[in-house]
């Protein structure tokens, strides 16, 4: 590894519920646990993005993943070589980026990553990844916009400040918008989707926290563990509960980003989604030639354009159009889909 390289740590953000997409993910084994998009779950996909990359000078580190003690199984089962650290209880996402900047020596370059989401061009990502890179200064934190494809109300927003495709200073963070303001921030071409992935060096973050959220970072320290082993595999690590449940739940938006001055952010467009409904994930499968998604046992007569999934037993329909049908356990879930008209990435792989 040569001198210019770029070493990067990911962090993997895992405790999210994942209810929007009952009865598939439920709060015992949410999305990031599944295998929505193929033969690997959101997790292991995840963790597959920051393994290498095509550019030369782009290395990934041990990564750490930080998720729920009640999903440690399913954590330890899907990390392979990963250190892992364990939440006694869910604090929104600020606790565990102060816990991954603890964690890390002060000069190591961390990324944050959310464990759920899916990013169709990799190599795209790689590439903001760098740019994310070479725009790190003393204190600065860096994140990556998605360019908006439509006018969504459903994710948050980064206004930023210049133009040209690297990165940008961040004007703001503002929340899901209304219709109308969100085709306003999308024709100015200085809005873009915030999709939760930030790049920072360990020590600037905890300064940021020493800045904005003391307590948060006073709690989270107090309940550190000591990570890490020896050997290969993955190792696990539970923060302390007492200390912890101390500590004050907010977002790392609201916590560090919105006040924070140094911010800048790095325009994108790599495929992503935040597979936050069956919509999205009909539109990002593989369908046959009547547009049907069809997972498991299912037999479908006379069907077009709908998403059928049985996780176990077997469903048998007929003449549904636009339909959403899940089988899981005990559970039927049945409903019309209103497929959007356009498909956001890759529609199958």
């Amino acid at each position: 590894m040569g001198e210019m390289s770029r070493k990067i740590k990911p962090v993997i953000l895992c405790g999210g519920n994942g209810t929007r997409l009952w009865p598939l993910s439920t709060p015992e084994r949410p999305k990031q646990f599944l295998k929505l998009l193929g033969d690997k779950t959101m997790l292991e996909m995840t963790l597959d993005r920051v393994q290498r990359s095509r550019l030369h000078d782009l290395f990934f580190g041990r990564p750490l993943v930080i998720g729920a003690s009640r999903h440690g199984e399913w954590i330890k089962r899907l990390s392979g070589e990963a250190d892992i650290l364990l939440e006694p209880v869910g604090r929104n996402s600020a606790a565990p980026i102060a816990a991954a900047a603890l964690a890390s020596a002060p000069e190591d370059v961390l990324l944050v990553l959310p464990a759920d989401h899916d990013i169709g061009d990799v190599d795209a990502f790689h590439e903001a990844i760098g740019k994310g890179f070479d725009a790190l200064e003393p204190g600065l934190i860096t994140t990556f916009g998605i360019v908006a494809g439509a006018p969504e109300t459903a994710y948050g927003y980064i206004e930023a400040t210049g133009d040209g495709a690297g990165a940008r200073r961040v004007k703001r963070f503002v929340e899901k918008p209304d219709l109308k303001t969100a085709r306003a921030y999308v024709a100015s071409g200085n809005f873009f989707w915030n999709a939760g992935i930030f790049m920072f060096r360990a020590g600037d973050m905890i300064a940021a926290f020493e800045a904005y959220a003391p307590d948060i970072l006073e709690a989270v320290r107090a309940a550190m563990p000591k990570l890490g082993g020896s050997g290969g595999g993955s190792h696990a690590s539970l923060l302390d509960a007492e200390a912890f449940s101390r500590c004050r739940g907010q977002s790392i938006d609201y916590a560090i980003m919105e006040h924070h001055e140094g911010m800048k952010v790095v325009p994108v467009e790599m495929g992503w989604s935040d597979i936050g409904s069956f919509q999205t994930l009909w539109e990002r499968s593989a369908k046959d030639a009547d547009g049907n998604v069809l997972v498991g046992d299912v037999k479908a007569t006379g069907c077009r354009n709908s998403y059928i999934r049985a996780v176990d037993g077997q469903i048998s329909v007929s003449g549904l159009e636009r339909a959403l049908v899940v089988k899981s356990g005990d559970d039927v879930f049945v409903r019309t889909m209103a497929l959007a008209e356009r498909a956001v990435g890759p529609a199958g792989r």
